[in-house]
């Protein structure tokens, strides 16, 4: 089981390193929270390393705090009748945890990490107070939600409309989006093609069909456990237009 108070907590390397750090992604918490509060957020974390295929967070655990992603990139799963399904990769800026460290109630999903990560866990407790004394943050939390719900409802509706080439483009291209504000050219995405799979709801050799056609395409290359983004906006057309075909 991990813990936030393990040997893995680095109680002061990079620690100016990240308060000086300015340029989260925009779609994230951390850049979107007020700067006087993401800063007495950063404070109070404290920092634990993990490294890739670490869990971060495991689903039915009742632990109570939250870990605000500071390098690196994680994906979130969970099991359901023993098969495990990736529903979401998370990049610096994002928060995971957050609703097990707000109601208590056991963790709905696994997070493990999918590089090298660095993380600022803090308390529950210190998590509610931030939030009590500063409604802007407890409203972005809120919209933080409800941009996760989103994502996972147009999931459901492209796996009814759309055919497995443009719904992995789709999703893809999804992923790029949240993180292209970032200077990273092209844009690396963590998953391997299994995983990547379950987010899109097809068989392995489906999708890596679709990924040789992106390829072919010129929008992404293939990596090991990954994908790269190297046409953002063919990759968005394409899957745009395909999605228009009767």
């Amino acid at each position: 089981m991990s813990s936030w108070t393990d040997a893995r907590i680095d109680v002061g390397r990079d620690v100016e390193d990240v308060k000086a750090r300015r340029r989260w992604p925009a779609g994230s918490l951390l850049a979107r929270l007020p700067p006087d509060v993401r800063t007495e957020l950063l404070t109070r974390c404290r920092h634990v390393r993990f490294g890739p295929g670490e869990v971060l967070l495991r689903q039915g655990d009742t632990d109570r705090h939250a870990y605000v992603l500071l390098s690196g990139a994680v994906t979130v799963r969970v099991v359901d009748d023993g098969i495990e399904a990736v529903l979401a990769v998370r990049r610096p800026g994002d928060i995971v945890g957050e609703l097990a460290a707000l109601t208590g109630e056991p963790r709905s999903a696994t997070v493990v990490a999918a590089t090298d990560v660095l993380a600022g866990a803090v308390s529950g407790s210190a998590f509610v107070n931030i939030l009590t004394r500063h409604p802007q943050a407890a409203w972005e939390v809120v919209r933080t939600q409800a941009h996760r719900l989103e994502w996972a409802n147009q999931r459901r509706v492209d796996f009814v409309s759309r055919r497995a080439t443009p719904r992995v483009a789709r999703v893809l291209a999804d992923l790029a989006r949240d993180i292209a504000s970032s200077e990273e050219r092209p844009i690396r995405i963590e998953l391997s093609q299994r995983e990547l799979a379950t987010i899109v709801g097809a068989a392995l050799n489906t999708v890596e069909n679709a990924l040789r056609q992106l390829a072919r395409k010129g929008f992404i290359e293939r990596r090991y456990r990954a994908v790269l983004i190297t046409d953002l906006a063919g990759l968005t057309g394409f899957a745009d237009a395909e999605s228009e075909k009767p």
